[in-house]
């Protein structure tokens, strides 16, 4: 991405978080309350449908996914705060991940998988992400499914982006690289690009990294790999040097309908790793054709 002054600058107190965040654990943990607080705030603004307050918390760039997979900006959910309202509260199962400049929420509610996702500005936390789905667990992961004959140009080799600084070349390289691991059945590869915490959590499946390791390492010992759902829309937003949000629009390599994507991935160990996967299928589109036979 291309950034103005203003950015550069905004990346630079995001990037003073994360040296931080790295190297002083009570800043960290100082942050990480921050955070969770605004999160809360954000729950209660909700609840009284306190447009001015959720205005605040919101990032300018803020998109909330519902179960439908309709996506809404900042100025629809201020405009109608009631989609968003509707899934405020009654939370279970959550998990907290903080990455020094990102943190992400997530768990269950009304029936469905959510994440959130705050990220750091110069005015405080912003929520960036709000993300529903409902999982509906099936006998076989998508990969599982995917699973096959056929090429993977696009999103193996070409994607509909182009990314200008360093950081976003690296990263897509790294995500592309997880894509031809999977496509080459390379589990040990894949393990190495994949965090603790992962999860993958889409329409029809929540598996963790231990779970998702069983499906590679099988997948490896057959000679059969999944290539990777085409991209149709692509960005990448980084936040400090060490951590960045994906959000992506797929159609279903093997058919189907298509679906919004958002992945977080952060700078560990000297190398990029994915931590988060979730998606969620767009139910008023039209099901796409089949890139390919699986046979």
């Amino acid at each position: 991405m291309r950034l103005s002054s203003r950015n550069a600058l905004g990346c630079a107190c995001c990037a003073l978080v994360a040296i931080l965040a790295t190297h002083n654990p009570a800043a960290a943990a100082d942050n990480e309350q921050a955070v969770l607080r605004a999160d809360q705030s954000l729950s209660v603004a909700l609840d009284k449908k306190d447009k001015d307050t959720i205005g605040g918390l919101l990032d300018a760039k803020f998109t909330f996914t519902d179960t439908d997979g309709k996506i809404h900006s900042k100025p629809d959910v201020l405009h109608d705060p009631s989609g968003l309202a509707k899934m405020n509260g009654d939370e279970t199962d959550v998990q907290t991940h903080f990455y020094g400049t990102v943190e992400t929420v997530l768990g269950s509610h009304h029936g469905a998988r959510f994440l959130r996702i705050w990220v750091k500005r110069p005015s405080g936390w912003k929520a960036f992400v709000s993300l529903d789905t409902v999982v509906t667990p099936a006998a076989r992961a998508t990969v599982e499914l995917a699973a096959g004959n056929g090429t993977c140009d696009n999103p193996c080799q070409h994607v509909p982006y182009t990314p200008v600084t360093k950081m976003d070349k690296e990263i897509l390289a790294t995500w592309q690289k997880t894509k031809m691991e999977e496509w080459h059945y390379d589990a040990d590869g894949w393990d190495k690009d994949i965090g603790e915490e992962f999860l993958i959590i889409n329409n029809t499946t929540m598996r963790n990294k231990a779970e998702r390791m069983v499906i590679a390492k099988k997948q490896q010992a057959d000679k059969i790999g999944a290539p990777g759902d085409p991209i149709t829309k692509m960005q990448i937003f980084d936040f400090g040097p060490a951590a960045a949000v994906i959000i992506s629009d797929h159609v279903p390599y093997r058919g189907g309908k298509p679906y919004h994507n958002v992945r977080v991935i952060v700078m560990r160990d000297g190398r990029w790793q994915l931590v988060i996967s979730q998606q969620t299928t767009v139910k008023d589109a039209a099901p796409v054709p089949a890139v390919a036979s699986s046979q």
